[in-house]
This record gives structure tokens, sequence and C-alpha cells, in this order.
């Protein structure tokens, strides 16, 4: 069985934490620690947010699925 623990590394205790679960990994084989940046920046979600903003004032711009889906199949 494999557990997954998520750690945000973004104040001193958790980094501390994280420094030695990597220390034990050394240790045992049986202990992985794997970074994963899945996460979105910041500067991602204020460009995501004003895009949102931007389609729910001009739904007029957007495109339906169906275009969507019809421009990447034809090409």
């Amino acid at each position: 069985m494999n557990y997954t623990i998520k750690i945000t590394d973004t104040d001193r205790k958790a980094k501390s934490l994280v420094n030695m679960l990597k220390e034990l990994a050394d240790d045992y084989y049986f202990l992985s620690i794997y970074e994963d940046e899945t996460g979105l920046s910041q500067l991602m979600e204020q460009e995501l947010d004003k895009r949102y903003k931007y389609a729910l004032k001009n739904p007029e711009s957007g495109k339906s699925w169906s275009e969507v889906k019809n421009n990447l199949l034809v090409k």
C-alpha cells in the first residue's frame, strides 16, 4: 500500500518537516519523497482570474465546445 502526504512548504515549520522526511528517506528504502508542482503559481492564478472576468463580461467573444472541438479535429 502507498500513502500520499501533501506538504506545502510555504512556511518555516513545513520546510523543516520536509527536510526531516528527506533525511529519513536517505535511511529507509521504503520511504520516497517526490516534489510535485501541480499547483498554480500566483501569476497563473492572476492570469486565469483576469481571463475569467473578461469572459463573464464578454460572453459573445468565446466559442462553444463544439466549435473548439471541430477546430481541433480539422487540424
